[in-house]
């Protein structure tokens, strides 16, 4: 029978896996399964009975009670639920305006949306990543985080072969059974959102890898090693075969940051020889990886290949979303509170463009295509508020990790998986600043899950701190212990 940390650990894997198998939680009508997954994983929390490192039940409710991020997110959920409760509003003229506008809301000084069910699908997005979030933030010693992460990357690892047989096959469906548009990519109706997904599994899958070859022999884990050289590969090649310029940017920003920053760190640490190697290694690891891309690219990959690189146009790439993005402004700034709604800005926005801008709302403009603006304009101050008491206070710990030094144990850099996970959020911020990669429930839920990553648990501890003394250096393979730091801990 499975311990309790099995069972928790276990009950999180739905959660995690049912959003990215339903159009990435985008499609309305398969997010019926998404708040009974976050039961599941709320049982897998509280069931277990105390001892085993369970605290008792009461105890566990009560450090919910008492953390900040809890009531962050109950009050953002309870908006979300007023603005539904009070929508069903309708387009009418303004014959004293002579423009067109929004009936009122049924309580007019209360919150409200535009669209009931669109406006409801907030909480089925939000409701997992906030228990993601809890669980992990009070649970996480006691889940076992290999296990978790080899799910969470076998689930991406299927999720990568349909992709595959979906652009070998020609299918136009997804699952080639329901219509989404010509864009499919694997389970993902929009391929920036399965582009981004697998950069995060990238991020996952190169940190588990480079974890194993950096650890001591004596301590290597070869299944994850096995796993991860695996994993490595396909991921990277997912996100570069999905027709998105930000899934092959974002995969090489991952690729080249992480082993800039693992060379940085243990350049000046090591012998020349382990330089040698370590050089060897790297562009062994890289070549590999563009050979993959090479061997399977078609016409339309090296064309999104050229748009991402020579042909890349930063400023017209901006300036073709930024009038979205004042839009989104002008929006909040009329409804600055409680903004207007789930899905409201899609509503909205025409009013605040000219008519010669019209032509602009094309498929896809929907959405601002700056995340952090969309919220703003659809759940005001008050949302947002919400949303950095929930996140803020992990997002601060982690940027004040980026400042300690290697060689201590609650350094992001201390521990190649944190390297690759944190570049891999920054990755997921930055697109999000030019696209919608949080309009995703499953890029959101794993993004979380990342963060959390940033500061393993104790089955997966920091590989070169506090073990290694940074202080000695010695000659390489002098023991057989001796990997490519060249360092070794004091007698």
């Amino acid at each position: 029978m499975f311990s309790p940390q099995y069972l928790l650990t276990v009950s999180l894997l739905p959660l995690m896996a049912v959003p990215v198998w339903a159009a990435g939680g985008t499609y309305k009508a398969w997010q019926g399964p998404f708040l009974w997954v976050c039961l599941i994983a709320w049982l897998g929390f509280f069931l277990p009975p105390e001892g085993l490192g369970f605290s008792s039940r009461k105890h566990r409710v009560q450090a919910l009670l008492k953390d900040p991020p809890f009531w962050g997110a109950l009050g953002f959920l309870l908006l979300v639920i007023i603005q539904t409760m009070n929508s069903g509003r309708m387009q009418v003229f303004d014959f004293e305006t002579g423009a067109w506008t929004y009936s009122n809301p049924p309580i007019s000084f209360l919150p409200s949306a535009v669209v009931p069910h669109e406006s409801f699908e907030m909480i089925k997005w939000f409701a997992p990543a906030f228990t993601l979030f809890l669980i992990l933030r009070h649970a996480a010693p006691l889940i076992h985080l290999r296990l978790l992460c080899w799910l969470i990357a076998l689930n991406g690892f299927l999720n990568a072969m349909l992709a595959f047989i979906h652009q070998a096959m020609g299918w136009e469906y997804m699952y080639n059974l329901k219509q989404f548009g010509k864009d499919v990519y694997g389970s993902f109706g929009y391929p920036n959102h399965g582009a981004m997904y697998f950069i995060l599994l990238f991020a996952l899958a190169l940190g588990l890898l480079l974890r194993e070859l950096l650890v001591e022999r004596t301590e290597m884990d070869r299944a994850n090693l096995g796993f991860a050289m695996v994993w490595t590969p396909v991921f990277f090649l997912a996100a570069n075969l999905s027709t998105s310029r930000a899934g092959i940017l974002g995969a090489w920003i991952v690729l080249g940051f992480t082993l800039l920053s693992i060379a940085a760190i243990a350049w000046p640490r090591i012998h020349p020889v382990q330089r040698v190697t370590g050089s060897v290694f790297i562009v062994i690891l890289s070549a590999g990886l563009i050979g993959f891309f090479i061997i399977f690219a078609q016409p339309v990959h090296m064309e999104e290949l050229r748009k991402a690189t020579v042909d890349l146009n930063v400023y017209n790439e901006i300036g073709g979303r930024f009038f979205q993005i004042e839009a989104a402004w002008a929006i909040w700034k009329d409804h600055p509170w409680v903004g207007v709604g789930g899905w409201g800005y899609r509503y909205f926005v025409a009013m605040y463009l000219d008519e010669n801008q019209w032509g602009l709302l094309g498929t896809g403009k929907a959405n601002v295509h700056n995340d952090f603006m969309q919220f703003l304009a659809e759940f005001g101050l008050v949302g947002m508020s919400c949303l950095i008491t929930v996140f803020g206070p992990t997002f601060y710990k982690r940027v004040k990790e980026l400042f300690r030094a290697p060689s201590l144990d609650d350094s992001l850099w201390a521990d190649p998986l944190r390297i690759s996970c944190g570049w891999g959020i920054f990755t997921l911020v930055l697109v999000s600043i030019f696209d919608i990669p949080l309009r995703s429930p499953a890029v959101m839920l794993h993004g979380i899950f990342l963060l959390f990553l940033l500061n393993p648990g104790p089955d997966m501890p920091s590989v070169w701190s506090p073990i290694v003394d940074w202080k000695r250096l010695q000659a390489p393979l002098t023991t057989a212990k001796n990997r490519i730091w060249g360092v070794q801990p004091e007698e």
